[in-house]
């Protein structure tokens, strides 16, 4: 198997103390990037705040810019051809563009793990972008129902992956169904604040806190409200939830009545919103708000599918209704990529591991569906506070996570050696991680026991 492969990596950015990178450095550092050639600063349309850098490549478009935190750089790669084309392009990014650029700068960014050093960011460093800010006054509707503790940097990699299109529903299933398993392996930030903290992942944790807690995120972050029989039921569930913003001309707009659907709004041709400062419209529905509709934030995978914007809205909606939601996807589902996301980009080696064993999984993926059957949704639900608590010492399904790990491996290997989509070599440092029973959670609280906080800021810059 030879896929499209895009890789996009979060990447917590600290001073040379190691605390989070403040605003103007990071300023500085986009400014550094743009003097390269080819590349050019962008802004955010509702700011005007430059939030990014990005170059044309010949397969897409090379983009560094914020994440939800200003000292969290995401560098994100278009697809390549294949797991060496994609692997050898991220070093090359790294090592040529963004590592030396932070140099200069004097700051460096984190292979693993959240801010160790830098206590409660929260709004102060929050990215001057209006997604964000709707994001986060969506949160504060519910008072006393947002961690922003739990919102530090974090270092992640996701892999968008070009999967078949007929494949796409039982690896979305699959991958949904063993959240808690990849949640264990990866576990990777149990250090915040200097001080170890008792969950394996503070970024779990505040998607787990924010959906419990404030309807707006419910059926966008953690786990979906059911499995799905195919992509038509997978798009009507996703424009089953509140809009969550709409963008015309680069401004962004939110719903006046907050629990709007798309669907509703599709329905209904057009729905009154409001601006970032505060000015009404009423806007009609375009293909490009069911697009945007599609998008979900589960923690281990979510779809992301193009429709053909030469259709009509009504056109797409008969169509998926009818089952045939292919007939309106753009160049026929084949830019559709299951996109397996807040994987720890840890060591490179064990980051590259990672997408292999995705790609085995993905080459034996009827074996895999077959081996996870027993993890249904509410099982894998109820296994997630184990494993935010125990990482590798969980249960699920009546067996130790370690023992269903094994025979997942077991699959991926199995699927690379029939499949050849990466050497099954590459396996190895997972390997370790299973034989070890370890995770760069347990690797940065043994590092700050043993060694304290400075060894392990040093360990962690990349």
């Amino acid at each position: 198997m030879n896929v499209r492969i895009g890789i996009e990596s979060e990447l917590p950015t600290v001073d040379a103390q190691g605390m989070a990178a403040d605003e103007r450095s990071v300023q500085a550092l986009f400014g550094r990037l743009a003097r390269q050639e080819g590349f050019s600063t962008y802004s955010d349309a509702t700011s005007g705040t430059v939030v990014g850098v990005r170059s044309r490549r010949g397969s897409g478009t090379l983009d560094v810019g914020n994440d939800y935190g200003f000292c969290t750089v995401e560098m994100a790669l278009p697809p390549e051809e294949g797991f060496a084309a994609a692997k050898s392009a991220w070093h090359h990014t790294l090592d040529s563009l963004l590592l030396p650029a932070l140099g200069a700068e004097a700051l460096s960014v984190l292979a693993h793990g959240c801010q160790p050093r830098t206590e409660t960011l929260g709004r102060a460093y929050l990215a001057d972008k209006g997604h964000y800010q709707f994001w986060l006054a969506q949160a504060e509707r519910f008072p006393g129902h947002y961690a922003s503790d739990a919102w530090p940097g974090f270092a992640a990699v996701q892999f968008n992956i070009d999967v078949p299109l007929s494949d796409v529903i039982p690896v979305c299933n699959t991958l949904i169904s063993m959240t808690p398993l990849l949640c264990a392996w990866g576990a990777n930030s149990a250090v915040f604040g200097e001080r170890v903290q008792p969950w394996q992942s503070l970024r779990m944790r505040g998607y787990q806190e924010l959906a419990e807690s404030n309807p707006f995120f419910a059926d966008r972050l953690l786990f979906p409200r059911r499995l799905y029989s195919g992509l038509a039921q997978y798009m009507q569930d996703a424009w089953a939830t509140p809009v969550f913003e709409v963008t015309r001309a680069g401004m962004i707009y939110r719903p006046m009545a907050v629990e709007l659907t798309t669907a509703e709004f599709a329905a209904a041709g057009e729905a009154e919103f409001v601006d970032f400062h505060g000015a009404k419209r009423t806007l009609q529905c375009t293909v490009g708000d069911l697009a945007s509709g599609l998008v979900f934030y589960w923690p281990a995978v979510r779809v992301r599918m193009r429709l053909d914007e030469t259709c009509s809205v009504a056109e797409v909606l008969a169509a998926v209704a009818a089952g045939r939601p292919e007939s309106v996807l753009h160049n026929g589902g084949r830019d559709t990529f299951v996109e397996v996301r807040h994987l720890p980009t840890m060591s490179r080696p064990e980051t590259f591991s990672w997408l292999a064993m995705i790609l085995g999984w993905l080459d034996n993926i009827e074996q895999c569906e077959k081996l996870f059957r027993p993890w249904t949704l509410a099982l894998s639900r109820a296994a997630m506070p184990q494993v935010q608590a125990h990482g590798w010492d969980a249960e699920a399904a009546g067996a130790p996570i370690g023992q269903w790990a094994q025979q997942a491996f077991a699959v991926a290997e199995e699927g690379l050696r029939r499949g050849k989509a990466a050497p099954a070599e590459e396996l190895e440092p997972l390997a370790r991680r299973l034989r070890d029973r370890t995770n760069p959670a347990t690797d940065a609280v043994a590092c700050l026991r043993a060694e304290g906080i400075e060894a392990l800021v040093e360990k962690l810059r990349m």
